[in-house]
């Protein structure tokens, strides 16, 4: 009985795991979206450093 319980805890916190990490990928996502956003609005650009003669 003991050892199902701790099967089953391994799982419920693979899960939340894997949720959570997930969350903070769109979140980290997210603000690098709307710092660019907010960069871009103020004047600033990209500019590629590839250049061919």
């Amino acid at each position: 009985m003991k050892k199902i319980k701790l099967i089953a805890l391994a799982m419920v916190l693979f899960g939340a795991i894997n949720f959570l990490s997930g969350c903070a990928l769109m979140l980290v996502g997210g603000l690098a979206g709307t710092t660019g956003y907010l960069a871009a609005k103020q004047g600033y650009g990209v500019q590629s450093p590839v250049t061919k003669k």
